[in-house]
């Protein structure tokens, strides 16, 4: 390359489901060609999938877009550049969609978001009735060889000589990418614990070793930072793991679901309970990743205190979950006073309707089922409690109730991830409040908060 070329690798235009996985291949191939190590080439990839799966959903006519893949730049800091443009009407509150607070339900939102973060160059401009034009880029590593002619040659070749990938490959390709981002998931947390004993065997230490108050405080202060420092260094990981992982699990279910739609009749038996069970574990650890963040989050979170109107929360609340409440004739009595609770709104609603989801769900086999909410004023809290006639559950596993992921019942019996009351709990903590079960088997049970007024 001279000063400032652009040189184009390749191009995929859009029509089908088929050349937006094309498109993904091609990137993960010319990411690798390029010297990007594995982890940038699912991040690229990855972004291409998303901004590529938009422009066929959202685009029009039989070419619904295009993925254009560049090197652009100057010689000592080539750039890999694509650029996806669809067909389509472009995007009217392109803000509120690129900070996440409208995604639609074919996850436009999301994958624009999400792509931001992964690519270290994002640029999108949308036209009214002309579609959209999103720009990624990421710099080439410096231990990557230089693109010169002979490199794009090579890498023309390489693209020429790809075959395609079926379906049912691009799954399992992606399942190992998934496979591969568990592993280091696994293996961070690992450091992050012996990380969390090292520092309690430091801060044990300092208890011992330092009387001076001073001191104490100062060395304290230091750990904060720090711990602080890892917590924000958690937050970015946890994202990155979880859209490395939320990618490839749409893409296997999408996959699993187009074979059961139009392709069940050429299934055997055998075949067809393989898909059944592909879709299951999909759905379950797509939801078992949105507790995880869930939870990972409201450590990030600082509670801003508004006046909550306890009783029109509740209702909205039961309101969401009518269809369910209808379904199993669940009878729902209130018992709420006109009041306003000083409170953390959203941690609120995070805890009743956890409690309330928890109370329908275990109740659903009682003859009627039926529960309770209800709330008191305390001398310098308030207490609401929710009750059901469920099945209940034994006191001695009380403390187990609330840990991460810990559930009582069999995953074939009722859902769940188990993360929910851990959420509960958490929250309570973050806001100075408290949380209290009491339950026989069989007698089903009563959740008891108490928050600071």
């Amino acid at each position: 390359m001279t000063d400032a070329q652009t040189s184009t690798m390749a191009r995929v235009e859009v029509g089908c489901e088929e050349d937006v996985v094309q498109a993904r291949q091609r990137a993960r191939l010319i990411a690798q060609l390029l010297g990007f190590d594995q982890q940038d080439q699912i991040r690229i990839s990855t972004a291409v999938f998303e901004i590529a799966r938009n422009a066929h959903q959202h685009g029009q006519g039989g070419l619904r877009g295009e993925v254009a893949f560049l090197i652009e730049g100057e010689p000592l800091a080539p750039r890999l550049t694509i650029v996806v443009h669809d067909h389509g009407p472009g995007i009217a509150d392109l803000d509120a969609v690129l900070e996440g607070r409208d995604t639609s339900r074919t996850g436009k939102g999301l994958g624009l978001s999400g792509s931001r973060r992964l690519m270290e160059h994002f640029h999108i401009a949308s036209q009214q009735g002309r579609g959209i034009t999103v720009t990624l880029g990421q710099t080439l590593p410096p231990s990557a060889a230089a693109v010169t002619p002979a490199v794009l040659l090579r890498i023309a070749q390489a693209l020429a000589a790809a075959r395609s990938e079926s379906p049912m490959e691009e799954i399992r390709s992606q399942n190992q990418e998934l496979l591969s981002a568990l592993c280091q998931l696994r293996q961070r947390d690992g450091e992050m614990l012996a990380i969390n004993k090292e520092l309690t065997a430091t801060n044990a230490g300092m208890v011992a070793v330092y009387t001076d108050l001073a001191q104490k405080t100062d060395r304290l202060q230091t750990a904060e930072q720090a711990l602080r420092a890892r917590n924000e260094e958690l937050k970015g990981f946890a994202y990155t793991v979880s859209h490395d992982l939320k990618a490839p699990l749409r893409g296997i279910a999408g996959y699993a679901s187009e074979l059961m739609r139009k392709h069940r009749a050429g299934l055997g038996e055998r075949a067809q309970f393989c898909l059944d069970q592909i879709l299951t574990a999909t759905h379950n650890l797509d939801q078992l990743i949105d507790d995880l963040l869930s939870y990972s989050r409201i450590d990030a979170e600082t509670p801003a205190l508004t006046d909550v109107n306890l009783r029109g929360l509740v209702e909205a609340i039961l309101q969401d979950r009518r269809l369910v409440i209808a379904e199993q004739h669940t009878e729902v009595t209130l018992d709420l006073p006109d009041a306003r609770l000083r409170t953390w709104e959203r941690g609120l609603v995070q805890v009743l309707a956890n409690l309330i989801d928890n109370a329908i769900k275990y109740s659903r086999h009682a003859i009627p089922p039926r529960i309770s909410i209800r709330a008191e004023p305390l001398a310098h809290a308030w207490r609401l409690v929710v009750s059901d006639n469920g099945i209940g559950f034994d006191m001695k596993y009380h403390d187990r109730l609330f840990g991460l992921f810990s559930r009582l019942v069999r995953a074939d019996e009722f859902e769940g991830t188990g993360a929910g009351l851990a959420i509960v709990k958490k929250v309570l903590e973050k806001l100075g409040g408290t949380v209290r079960a009491e339950s026989q088997p069989g007698q089903g049970a009563s959740f008891s908060v108490e928050l600071p007024s």
